[in-house]
């Protein structure tokens, strides 16, 4: 059975060269194995189908072979796409700068597998109440990060004497090959030697084992704004891991937990309220506490079961903005199950008033 390599790509079969370019690109992109290290095997095959794909269908000759007899003959004896065609590749990598060339210039290649200095960034996460996030408060933190050492000055080097990595001749970087046959992938990693400085210590600091870094427990308080909401990032500056003279950032994800009779619509404070037939109907003001804070709330008469009412700029303040949300409070009527005579009575005349022969409640 012939392959369909328009499918495979993910194009009509009268999509233009610029739509093909763009479809093994995008692809490409998502397959390369150094792209899926979990699933390896898998991504090589499937980059190996969209790469024979594009192989045929970017070159004119290829591709009106195929579109007329659905395969295609490279030769006697050979009627179908074959890996061998690869070999005119010095490299594996050769492929993407024959198709990532013009998209934006720079190496696509090496963009997947040049890894750059170790991760900077930290983040943690604390839980907070919905109170503290409607007020605002201030959290302490406790975490792990790696810090100058305070001997060496990051030197990692006793005297401060330092030499030219012999490993990676002080680029801090290493060039490893790994695969075999068509499929070598060429990655340039950290240097293990030198750890990416580019410099060894000719005699080793003791306190910090060469590595010119060292490990601390770190406190410190963090200000959790009002209106802080679930999944909200913190950003604190400098208080992220250090390595070769560069500091990264703390990140502190927030999460807000649930509060009984409260939930949360966007900036909007969103709770119920219980109260008679009589108040509904007459209209009533109680005091509701909202996380320790008296808010009036005017019922209005004729006020219908599940109606809202809202109390603006009582609710959560935005954190970008800083404008407040609203209280909205759903009103319940409350049906007494058991009336005194007195109450029956009232009632009576009330439906015989109102027109009614049945009870209305």
């Amino acid at each position: 059975m012939s392959k369909d390599y328009y499918a495979t790509l993910g194009v009509q079969k009268g999509a233009s060269e610029e739509e093909i370019k763009k479809a093994f690109r995008s692809l490409a992109k998502k397959w390369h194995p150094d792209t899926n290290p979990d699933n390896k095997k898998v991504a090589e095959e499937k980059f190996k189908e969209i790469s024979e794909a594009y192989e045929v269908l970017s070159d004119p000759q290829k591709r009106k072979q195929y579109d007329q007899t659905g395969s295609v003959n490279f030769g006697e004896g050979r009627s179908d796409f074959s890996w061998q065609d690869f070999s005119h590749y010095n490299d594996f990598s050769d492929i993407f700068e024959q198709v990532f060339r013009g998209f934006g210039g720079g190496d696509f290649f090496s963009g997947f597998n040049r890894q750059n200095d170790p991760q900077l960034d930290l983040l943690t996460e604390i839980s907070i109440s919905m109170s503290e996030a409607y007020h605002g408060t201030v959290k302490s933190i406790k975490y792990r990060r790696t810090v100058p050492c305070e001997v060496c000055n990051g030197t990692g080097s006793k005297d401060g004497k330092v030499t030219t990595c012999p490993t990676c001749n002080g680029t801090g970087q290493q060039r490893v090959v790994q695969g075999q046959g068509f499929f070598r992938m060429v990655s340039v990693t950290t240097c293990r030697t030198c750890n990416g400085k580019g410099t060894v210590a000719k005699e080793e600091c003791k306190a910090c084992h060469g590595t010119g870094n060292k490990s601390i427990v770190e406190n410190i308080d963090v200000s959790i704004p009002k209106g802080a909401y679930d999944g909200l990032r913190l950003r604190v500056k400098g208080k992220g891991q250090t390595h070769n003279n560069k500091t990264g950032d703390l990140y502190v994800s927030i999460q807000v937990h649930s509060a009984p009779n409260f939930r949360r619509s966007e900036d909007n404070l969103v709770t119920d309220m219980e109260i008679s037939f009589p108040d509904a109907a007459l209209g009533v003001e109680n005091e509701i506490d909202v996380f320790g804070k008296k808010v009036t709330v005017k019922v209005p008469a004729g006020t219908q079961p599940m109606d809202l009412v809202r109390v603006r700029g009582e609710g959560f303040q935005n954190v970008n903005t800083g404008r407040n949300g609203d209280l909205v409070i759903r009103i319940r009527i409350a049906v007494p199950k058991k009336l005194t005579s007195a109450q029956k009575s009232l009632l009576e005349q009330f439906r015989e008033e109102s027109g009614k022969k049945k009870g209305w409640l």
